[in-house]
């Protein structure tokens, strides 16, 4: 639970963040072709190459130390900006990505606002397997609607979170987007 209160409010700082950024940019529906590899060392993911990069050094002091980078469109998309981070947590002991996908799902169906699963895939992080959880749900009853497309991963004893937020109405081009960021996440 404590893990989870984490990843909610990483989240929901993300978004505050990404909310105050401003900054004129390209058209945030690059072809899927065009994305650059993104090496945060212990892993690489594939971004556009017009999305802002927002380092841990640059994060308000509300963000947990877990969140390790995050990634947002330029521009807001009906006054939000479609954003994807990663957070890596330690989990005291090994777990199988699966059995951590699985426990975060249920914290999301549990403690999220009009939560609505949509869909779940076992899928490849890497040469390591992950499990893929999209869904709907309000962070709190007086927040927007949000899709979350969020792949689960571990390595040893950490465990790893992309998620990718943005409006359901998001046009097709940016949610394809989001969705080919979130499951090029590679742990090496």
């Amino acid at each position: 639970m404590k893990y989870f209160t984490k990843k909610i409010i990483s989240l929901f700082s993300l978004l505050v963040l990404a909310g105050l950024l401003t900054g004129c940019g390209e058209d945030t529906t690059s072809p899927l072709q065009a994305m650059q590899m993104y090496d945060g060392g212990e892993f690489t993911v594939n971004i556009d190459p017009s999305w802002k990069i927002i380092n841990s050094s640059d994060f308000y002091s509300e963000i947990p130390k877990e969140t390790l980078v995050a990634f947002t469109t330029p521009e807001a998309y009906n006054g939000f900006f479609i954003n994807v981070n990663i957070v890596k947590e330690d989990l005291k002991q090994e777990v199988s990505s699966i059995d951590y996908g699985r426990a975060n799902i249920n914290l999301s169906a549990q403690n999220l606002t009009d939560y609505q699963k949509i869909q779940e895939v076992q899928l490849e992080a890497g040469s390591r397997p992950a499990l893929l959880h999209i869904f709907q749900a309000r962070l709190n009853p007086s927040e927007k609607l949000i899709k979350f497309v969020q792949l689960y991963a571990t390595k040893g004893n950490y465990g790893y979170i992309i998620s990718g937020g943005m409006l359901p109405d998001t046009p097709k081009e940016i949610r394809d987007l989001v969705g080919a960021t979130v499951t090029s996440f590679n742990l090496r």
